[in-house]
């Protein structure tokens, strides 16, 4: 194993370090932040490439990470569906308001948006399936609470009004839009010179997988670990395959509904 390889994978193993050992993230923030400023330095106003773009990649992911450390409420006051300032709202748009921050702030040195893939896909068909996304909501509403309930217990959510809708809408857009650009966007494409095409599709999965196993999973991690990675493996191969981020994130953002209803409608 070349110095090089090691040098590109080092950044993803402290991400999968950090996303399983909540301990282990503030220092492996600190980490990335100094290897992707001595990186930046280095290049002098171009872009990084190489190895060192692996660091600059990850830490966006690490950003998110840390603000995850804020724990979300394990029920919500069902009263408060509709109330758009709930903590776990306004907790996830605080999230994605930092990591997009960051990934602003390093787009500037390496492409800009394009660079992430926040394009439209030159293939309408594609943009046709991310319009018809909407209706995936009303089947995951059904299915999400059967789903989740071998890894977090049963999960009853109040009967969810039009408001209380909105408000869920605006975490699970946040949600999304903050994980398909950090993962799919940052880490996958920003990754792919120094980790290689399939291995930053590989690596931003695997990292995915590993930051969904949260401490309110009561049984079969292993389980969910697999499913979360191959979640993004497929939303990786989407991205790449359709140089956008738009068809994951319009997927992403309707299956999260019913995850931003548990946070916020769930019943006792």
């Amino acid at each position: 194993m070349t110095i090089a390889v090691i040098a590109s994978w080092t950044p993803v193993a402290l991400l999968v370090a950090a996303a399983l050992a909540p301990p282990l993230r503030i220092p492996a923030l600190l980490a990335l932040a100094a290897g992707a400023a001595l990186v930046l330095q280095r290049t002098r106003g171009g872009a990084p490439g190489g190895p060192g773009v692996a660091w600059v990649a990850a830490l966006p992911i690490a950003v998110s990470l840390v603000v995850g450390l804020l724990p979300d409420p394990r029920v919500a006051d069902p009263g408060s569906c509709d109330d758009l300032l709930a903590h776990p709202v306004v907790r996830r748009v605080l999230q994605a308001g930092l990591v997009l921050g960051t990934v602003g702030i390093l787009a500037t040195r390496l492409g800009g948006r394009r660079s992430l893939g926040i394009v439209l896909p030159k293939d309408r068909r594609v943009i046709a399936l991310a319009a018809l996304a909407p209706l995936v909501v009303p089947i995951a509403l059904v299915a999400g609470p059967i789903l989740a309930e071998p890894f977090f217990g049963a999960v009853r959510l109040a009967v969810p009004g039009p408001a209380a809708l909105i408000v869920a809408t605006v975490l699970a857009v946040a949600n999304a839009a903050l994980e398909e650009v950090a993962y799919r966007g940052a880490l996958q494409r920003w990754g792919a010179p120094a980790l290689g095409r399939g291995g930053a599709i590989a690596a931003q999965a695997l990292v995915f997988g590993s930051a969904h196993l949260g401490a309110d999973v009561g049984a079969g991690v292993l389980l969910l670990w697999l499913g979360m990675t191959a979640a993004g493996l497929m939303a990786g191969v989407v991205a790449d395959r359709t140089g956008s981020l738009l068809l994951p994130f319009a997927v992403h953002a309707a299956l999260d509904v019913p995850l931003a209803l548990a946070l916020t409608c769930r019943l006792a």
